[in-house]
């Protein structure tokens, strides 16, 4: 089991993180995004569920997963190359309304199309460039993509807020915080488990699996940031820096680490 490979393209400039990887046995558990994470296989393929319904990418297609979905991912049977770029969601909308007009939707999160994959490929390529030519290439693609295999997304359906979204919205707002599931449940006249099992129904994940799944994606902004390892640890509620390293290995296949001294290195002159 190993991933034998991690380059990360970090940069006030960019739309996002760029990660390019190559996997030997090895399998991601349930986790999620903030941002849209959009990938291009390159050899081998990805077996993985998004929503818990299973899947298949292999080389020349392109993997689409909007933010929020819970998913895994990993090997098949043979090693697996991809460069995976995790967009800022703003940014992909307003490709999206230039386009379109409306936010963007996607049927399905496996694309077969080897042109527009060799085109992601190309796009993501660990080569020397500077920002404004590499968000130009980055920009190309996500019309190609859009223009492809986008559609109009359709209006959200309005629902009451529940307890369900009363907790999801609070772990948002201020990760480090412990919430009371008990109370939360006997205030609702329900009990613990019942809470429980409607959350992870709704989100894909328990609420404190979802919780440590989203402190990583918030400690991950700290550490763009510069924030020093366990100074992020501590500001999104992890116990100590190796908790957080756990957790951020688990979501993202590396380890703050690597993230925070890929980020400092695009910062220095």
């Amino acid at each position: 089991m190993a991933v034998s490979q991690h380059i990360w393209h970090c940069g006030a400039g960019l739309p996002g993180d760029v990660l390019i990887t190559d996997l030997r046995a090895y399998r991601y558990g349930p986790h999620f995004h903030d941002a849209w994470s959009i990938g291009a296989i390159d050899y081998g393929a990805c077996a993985f569920t998004v929503r818990d319904a299973p899947h298949l990418a292999r080389a020349g297609d392109l993997v689409v997963i909007a933010p929020g979905d819970v998913h895994t991912g990993g090997t098949s049977e043979t090693p697996l190359g991809y460069r995976m770029l995790y967009v800022e969601p703003s940014w992909l909308d307003d490709h999206a309304r230039a386009l379109l007009g409306t936010a963007a939707a996607f049927d399905g999160p496996v694309i077969r199309d080897p042109a527009l994959c060799a085109q992601w490929l190309t796009a993501l390529a660990p080569e020397d460039m500077d920002e404004p030519g590499r968000a130009e290439r980055i920009s190309a693609a996500l019309f190609a993509l859009l223009r492809g295999h986008a559609r109009a997304a359709g209006p959200m359906a309005s629902e009451d807020e529940d307890v369900c979204d009363q907790l999801r919205a609070r772990m948002a707002r201020d990760p480090a915080c412990a919430p009371d599931l008990e109370a939360l449940a006997r205030a609702q006249a329900r009990h613990r488990t019942t809470l429980v099992k409607q959350f992870a129904r709704r989100y894909g994940l328990p609420p404190q699996a979802w919780l440590r799944n989203w402190r990583v994606a918030r400690a991950r902004e700290l550490l763009r940031g510069g924030l020093p390892l366990a100074d992020a640890a501590h500001a999104v509620g992890f116990a100590d820096q190796a908790h957080m390293t756990r957790v951020f290995k688990q979501v993202y296949g590396s380890t703050p680490g690597v993230f925070r001294k890929a980020s400092v290195a695009v910062r220095l002159p």
